[in-house]
């Protein structure tokens, strides 16, 4: 949802799709950078952004490939986190909670090297404006409160497909849709064995770390 919010700034090129660059091998990953910059520079924007969640464990290598990159680290609550995780991998929810973790913990790590802002999903749905005004001032940009009604002109969002997946007909549709509020979700929906595992331990110290403890 951020990325599609910040693509209605008329200052950021926000691209439509996540590129999973530094994911791939160095060939594949050189072809992919080469394309998003050249779309970056035809869109004549001052600023572009990028999401692919995987990117949270390619950080030192963005860092080194582009040395004034800047990290929008976005983090939820974990168990909310873990329930939406949970049901795309059909109730996998052990290997949910071990992807949170990993991902937590190289967002900690992000985060403490600089150059980086934590954005918390809850504090942007408790006050939308002010959250992504703030991030407006990281970035460089003026605040621009239309970019809050991006959902008034709806846009193709993820890579072209001839046959979409159940998770990807449901992306294309949050993009779209208004600011709407997911919190606490988890609460009817994560089994107890899971949900005890944020009350101890790593998870504990990282939610901790995020402020949900």
């Amino acid at each position: 949802m951020l990325a599609r919010i910040l693509a209605a700034h008329p200052d950021v090129f926000s691209v439509p799709r996540e590129t999973s660059a530094f994911v791939s091998d160095k060939g594949a990953r050189w072809t992919k950078l080469s394309l998003l910059l050249l779309e970056a520079a035809i869109s004549r924007r001052s600023v572009w952004v990028e999401k692919t969640p995987g990117h949270i464990h390619y950080t030192r290598q963005i860092r080194e490939t582009i040395p004034d990159a800047r990290f929008i680290v976005v983090t939820r609550d974990g168990r909310d986190v873990v329930t939406s995780l949970g049901q795309r991998y059909e109730g996998d929810f052990d290997r949910a909670f071990q992807r949170w973790v990993a991902d937590s913990r190289a967002s900690m790590l992000c985060v403490e090297r600089g150059g980086a802002m934590l954005w918390r999903y809850e504090d942007f749905i408790e006050s939308p404006a002010l959250s992504i005004e703030r991030l407006c001032r990281f970035m460089g940009v003026a605040f621009d409160a239309a970019i809050l009604d991006y959902h008034r002109h709806p846009v193709v969002w993820g890579r072209a497909r001839r046959v979409r997946t159940a998770h990807s007909a449901r992306r294309s549709a949050q993009v779209n849709q208004p600011i709407t509020d997911y919190r606490g979700g988890w609460r009817s929906k994560l089994p107890e064995e899971f949900a005890s595992r944020f009350e101890a331990g790593e998870a504990q110290e990282l939610m901790t770390y995020f402020g949900y403890c």
